[in-house]
């Protein structure tokens, strides 16, 4: 097996290393991370480095392969792009939990992670370094932007469309036809019932309160 990393050693990477075991494809060296010490011991691995050594790691570690253990879809993107200019020769592999049901015509593309339960209907399409979380459903005909991600128990509709570094958090549904702008964040327990631009903040059953923000505002999934 193609030995692999993953960067950001918290819960999110947990998750993402208990779907590569089950899966068996790959063998994992243990983490990356810049905030957590060399050698603590995260799932059952090691963390063997930071960013700053990761080009040394590669050589050493004969290491194909890295995966994006981060849920923050601004931070992801950014990691993304500090990886692949220290390496850009390393491949960003997915991660698709075996309980997920996803249609036959759908496309995985890189450093797509999906966990348990999750539904991906006929049609739709899903971009790179995309998340979708626990028991999350995407509809027929619909499509999620790079760097987007659905929280654990959202609920798309048909024909929808989320933008990049948009999140849809936990258990918000969005009806059909909708789209909702780039670096958009639809709070919790919310129902979207109208399109939302770019850069807002939007929460409410059904959505009564939209705000401004900015691209790296942290949320809550």
């Amino acid at each position: 097996m193609k030995n692999i990393v993953i960067y950001g050693a918290s819960g999110h990477g947990k998750m993402i290393a208990d779907i590569i075991l089950k899966n068996n494809e790959y063998n994992i060296i243990g983490f990356i991370d810049s905030y957590r010490p060399i050698n603590d011991n995260i799932y059952g691995f090691k963390v063997i480095g930071n960013l700053d050594m990761l080009h040394q790691l590669i050589e050493e570690q004969d290491i194909y392969g890295a995966i994006i253990g981060i849920g923050d879809n601004y931070t992801r993107r950014n990691v993304y792009h500090k990886i692949a200019e220290i390496s850009p020769s390393i491949e960003f592999i997915s991660a698709i939990h075996p309980s997920a049901i996803l249609a036959n015509d759908v496309k995985i593309p890189q450093g797509v992670v999906i966990m348990p339960n999750v539904v991906i209907n006929a049609n739709a399409k899903i971009g790179e370094f995309t998340l979708l979380n626990t028991k999350s459903s995407l509809g027929h005909d619909s499509v999620m932007s790079n760097f987007s991600s659905l929280a654990s128990g959202a609920i798309i509709s048909g024909n929808v469309k989320i933008g990049t570094c948009s999140a849809i958090c936990l258990s918000a549904s969005i009806i059909q036809n909708i789209v909702i702008g780039n670096h958009t964040i639809i709070g919790a327990g919310s129902l979207v019932l109208k399109s939302i631009g770019d850069y807002k903040q939007a929460f409410g059953l059904p959505i009564n309160t939209i705000k401004d923000r900015e691209a790296n505002s942290k949320y809550l999934g």
